[in-house]
């Protein structure tokens, strides 16, 4: 028998993520995209894979952070 409270893990498109609260600081997005570009493609991928983002899926399937 499996755990329900185990993550599911699946890799989603970042585009395709949907936020769950309407109102985000624009500056510290701003300041996260200007952090992130300066990496290289394959830092990137690195950062990625070793910091997964939890998401729930909502209405119409659609991925919510």
């Amino acid at each position: 028998m499996t755990n329900p409270r185990e993550p599911v893990l699946h890799t989603i498109p970042i585009l395709s993520l949907r936020p769950t609260q309407m109102t985000v600081g624009m500056r510290e997005v701003k300041e996260k995209r200007l952090r992130w570009r300066q990496h290289k493609a394959k830092k990137q991928a690195e950062l990625l894979g070793k910091h997964m983002i939890p998401v729930v899926l909502g209405p119409g399937k659609k991925h919510y952070v």
